[in-house]
């Protein structure tokens, strides 16, 4: 008898270790199968038109946990056309509430806002506008329903892996050229080169710094002066041109943040001076653009600037107003203003986010000598323009010369006279 049960125990055992597995399959994908050649279904009829996307979404989380096309898309196709595929944060945010609480109180969510605000953006033919503007500014994407953001473009659709969220080369997309070169500043520092030579589970890379500790999918939470694209300045600061500004307690606030970060490898002592060495080369930069603009604006009010604001197509956000930074565009604008957005908007930002990543030859080379290079230019055009106003006036007319005084002996002194 006991040897009866032993035998079937050894049938049972190997039996179940196949049938289980199997009814878990069997769960998800006889149902998927049976779909996949029903071409009325979401996988059965893109199976046929968009095979990667279904492909993509079988490889996914999502698949795991029975997520399928309607939960995310909804059944109405009218709706989807409309949205052009593109599915509401609300609808992430079911299920993924704290990441959509973070991601809303960042500079991410902002990014749509902030790009269909500005001159440069009204200024720009709609092409311009879609593929050079809003393919990295839709993340903020403003939603009927008032909500921002656009998941995607970080966890791309429809696999949503977080593995590839996590990956610098996620950020690239975005974060590079001249106007804020972050991960060229990144691959070019200590950090990223351990994480190009292999050391990717120790090597920190951008989530690690910007998405890690308590920020979740705030960017922003660990940034101070270097925050946004032209950086920020403490309250009562300057830098000659439209900045964000913070107050003390959101600066020690952020610092402390990322300085819990940066504790994981580093001596707290070693990463506060890199920071403070940092924040004041952003200040460094700042007064170099803040000098420049000083010398732009009496060009302005001394008529020197041509041509002249009022001579020109109307600034879409300032009309004939003088602008530097903040709303300056870059078209239909003088040398020496081109000159100053180059300055303020690509050398200014290369300076401190090379120093902030940690590149010394962004932060020098191509940041600070560009910057010092510009100053130098608006400074002798400048003086140019002012000699050259004074060449087209021709020479001054001398002045007109007093008639000369009669002439007239000199008194002879008072009293009596010494005889020589």
């Amino acid at each position: 008898m006991a040897r009866r049960r032993l035998a079937l125990l050894n049938l049972l055992v190997p039996l179940a270790a196949v049938l289980v597995p199997l009814s878990i399959v069997g769960y998800r994908y006889v149902p998927v199968a049976r779909q996949y050649f029903d071409d009325q279904s979401c996988v059965g009829c893109h199976r046929q038109h968009n095979a990667r996307l279904v492909d993509q979404w079988l490889d996914s989380a999502h698949f795991g946990a029975d997520v399928g096309c309607e939960a995310c898309h909804g059944t109405d196709h009218d709706a989807m056309f409309a949205a052009h595929g593109d599915v509401a944060p609300t609808v992430c945010d079911e299920c993924h509430a704290d990441a959509y609480t973070e991601f809303a109180r960042s500079k991410h969510a902002e990014a749509e806002a902030d790009a269909k605000g500005h001159a440069m953006f009204l200024a720009a033919p709609p092409a311009i506008q879609r593929q050079g503007c809003m393919a990295c500014h839709a993340i903020g994407k403003i939603w009927p329903d008032g909500s921002t953001g656009r998941c995607n473009d970080c966890h791309g659709g429809h696999r949503f892996s977080a593995a590839e969220a996590r990956a610098p080369e996620a950020c690239e997309v975005c974060h590079m050229g001249p106007d804020h070169p972050q991960i060229e500043a990144w691959r070019s520092s200590k950090h990223g080169i351990a994480y190009r030579t292999g050391e990717t589970d120790g090597a920190p890379s951008c989530v690690t710094c910007h998405l890690g500790g308590a920020a979740g999918h705030d960017v922003t939470a660990n940034l101070t002066l270097g925050r946004g694209a032209g950086g920020a300045i403490l309250v009562g600061e300057s830098v000659g041109i439209p900045s964000k500004v913070i107050d003390r307690a959101t600066f020690d606030a952020n610092r402390g943040r990322m300085l819990a970060i940066c504790r994981q490898c580093h001596a707290e002592g070693f990463a506060d001076r890199s920071l403070r060495d940092a924040d004041e080369i952003k200040r460094i930069a700042d007064g170099l653009v803040a000098e420049a603009a000083q010398i732009l604006n009496e060009l302005s009010r001394e008529g020197l600037i041509v041509p002249a604001p009022e001579d020109r197509p109307p600034n879409p956000k300032a009309g004939h107003a003088f602008v530097l930074g903040g709303q300056q565009v870059y078209s239909d604008t003088s040398a020496i203003e081109l000159r100053f957005f180059e300055m303020a908007k690509f050398h200014h930002s290369i300076t401190f986010k090379g120093a902030y990543h940690n590149s010394p030859d962004y932060t020098h080379w191509n940041g600070y000598q560009p910057l010092q290079a510009d100053l130098t230019f608006i400074r002798s055009e400048a003086h140019r323009l002012r000699q050259a106003r004074k060449a087209a006036q021709g020479p001054a007319a001398p002045s007109p010369t007093p008639p000369a005084a009669p002439f007239a002996p000199a008194e002879p002194p008072a009293g009596p006279v010494e005889a020589p």
